[in-house]
This record gives C-alpha cells, structure tokens and sequence, in this order.
C-alpha cells in the first residue's frame, strides 16, 4: 500500500464494505498539521481509524501502518476544499447582512478563524453551519472512500451538543 494514498488494485472486485466512524473519518479529512505531525489511517479490514500525533507516534504504534497493506493512509483535504465549503455555507446563509460578514471574514487573514468568529455571535446560524459542515464532510468521506473502492457503512453515534 502506498503511503501516498493510492488504493491497491482491486481489478473486477465489487467495493469493499467497511463500518467506519464518519466524525472519525471526517476529522481525520479535514485535519490540517502545519507541522506534519500527525497522520491518520484507515484499517481495510476492522474500519478502525488509527490516528497517530506527535513527532514519535510511529514509535510508539505496535506496528507501522506504513509498512502494512491492510491500513491505507488518509490524506486531508486541501485547504481551498475546506475553504469551498464556507463559501458554500455563505450563499445559502438565508441572512444577507451575515452572508456579507461572514464572505468578508473569509478574505482576511486567518479566514478559518474569522468565518468562527463572526458566526459565534449568531448561535442559531452557529447550529446551523455545523449541520451544513457535517453534510458536506459526509459527501466528501463517502468520495473519498468509493475512490479508495469502499462502500462505506457509517456507525451509529449518540447525539451530542455541538462545541
């Protein structure tokens, strides 16, 4: 398995169905480690997530997914597909005079940062972006894994509070 993310082939084989934690996978995606401290990968047998952070977490697996075919490494998403999903949320915000804080936030600097700040002081459209931002990271994990040939089933979560 490469570490670059590339699937193994898989010829005539139907996809693969793996039961995979969708927060998990959709954190992993959109994890962003300026200091490439951190990787995530997927077990192609079990659906478990393995995340491993920090300058020695290699060091401290019992094995080295790198060096086994039955994890596949996820790959983030780039910044601009993050970055594509606040713009989304801005043009279908419903509230003209936020949609324009919130495009405004997204063109300073730091607009990951911005595009929170401003929505903190709207609790209802807060609610409202994390709902959207679920949405879109569950279309983007179930892309990614039918690119990698798994027909993902998504496992069963209490419902908690947003942060």
């Amino acid at each position: 398995m490469s570490t670059d993310g590339t699937p193994p082939a898989r010829g005539g084989d139907a996809a693969r169905v793996l039961t995979i934690d969708l927060e998990e996978l959709s954190w992993a995606l959109n994890s962003r480690d300026p200091l490439g401290e951190s990787d995530h990968w997927l077990n192609l047998e079990s659906g478990v997530i393995l995340s491993l952070i920090g300058p020695d977490a290699y060091d401290e697996t019992d094995g080295d997914p790198r060096d086994d075919d039955r994890w596949l490494f996820i790959e983030p998403i780039d910044s601009s597909e993050a970055f594509r999903v606040m713009e989304d949320f801005v043009d279908q915000c419903g509230d003209d005079r936020l949609g324009r804080a919130l495009g405004q936030a997204l063109q300073e600097r730091k607009p990951f940062r911005r595009f929170k700040d401003v929505l903190a002081a709207h609790p209802t459209k807060r609610e409202a972006w994390f709902a959207f931002e679920r949405q879109a990271m569950e279309a983007i994990a179930r892309r990614w894994c039918e690119d990698h040939g798994i027909s993902p089933r998504w496992t069963a979560r209490p419902n908690r509070p947003t942060p």
